[in-house]
This record gives C-alpha cells, structure tokens and sequence, in this order.
C-alpha cells in the first residue's frame, strides 16, 4: 500500500464523511432538529474473518476496518456533541452486502451466521428507514449492527 493511496481513500472515506456531518448539522441547527444516519461496517467493531477469503481474490485491506470503526466514533461523537439540540445521529453497522461475491466465499460468510448470510440491499434499507421513523426517537448515539449474527 502507498502513502498516497492511504492518504486518499482515509480522506474520502472517513474525511468525507465527517465534512458531509458537518454540513447537513448546519442544517439541522438552522431547523432546530435532524436525524442523520451514517453507514460503517461490522469491520469497524470486529477484524475480518481471514479464513473467508483464502483461495480468493478477495481481501480486506486494514484501513478499511480503520475507516468504518473511525465513523462509528464519529457518529458517537457527534450524538453527544449535539445533544440536547433535538439532532439523533446513529450508525449503521451491516454485514456483508450480496454482490456477486465467489461461491467459496459466500459459503465461508454464511457458515459464520444465524442463516441469511449475506444481506441484500433491502435488508439494510428497512432499518434506516426506521432509524428515521418516530418509531426511533429516542434512538441518538447508537450503531446498530445488522450481520446475521455473523459478529458473534
């Protein structure tokens, strides 16, 4: 890994994301409320599962893990920072997306879980919608981890 390529992808990944924090709580002061909803990983509160990627071309670089544990904390950081200001902010923590990803290493995944395995899209979709339902407001400061079990 090069100096460079660290560099940029921890600016566009985790630098991005706290600039776009940044900005959309502008917002949310100027309304006098928000709910802002950002996305890590199960990487950002556990290490891969090596073993599921031997004999693929698959990997999991270490900033990645880096990057999705640094905006978990960003969430936290910002719920308690803006507390008291009627802003939630939470964090979405999912397993594995279904992405076209080898048999081999699909079946490792699903072995590590209660029984889907890899999620789909949809999967994700149905907590942030109700992350921002009323349903949750009384949910700031959280990360929701949604893996099938796959953390435990």
């Amino acid at each position: 890994m090069s100096e460079g390529f660290l560099k940029e992808d921890l600016y566009k990944q985790l630098g991005a994301t706290i600039i776009f924090s940044q900005r959309i709580i502008k917002n949310f002061l100027k309304y006098k409320k928000g709910n802002l909803i950002l996305i890590s990983s199960i990487q950002g509160i556990s290490t891969p599962k090596f073993d599921h990627y031997k004999n693929t071309k698959m990997n999991s670089p270490i900033e990645y893990s880096a990057i999705k544990s640094g905006i978990i904390s960003v969430s936290k950081y910002l719920a308690k920072y803006y507390k008291q200001k009627n802003i939630r902010v939470n964090c979405v923590s999912p397993g594995g997306i279904k992405s076209g990803q080898p048999k081999l290493f699909s079946k490792r995944y699903k072995n590590s879980c209660n029984s889907k395995g890899l999620l789909e899209g949809e999967d994700v979709a149905k907590l942030i919608l109700f992350l921002l339902s009323e349903k949750s407001k009384y949910i700031t400061g959280q990360n929701l981890i949604l893996d099938d079990g796959w953390s435990l």
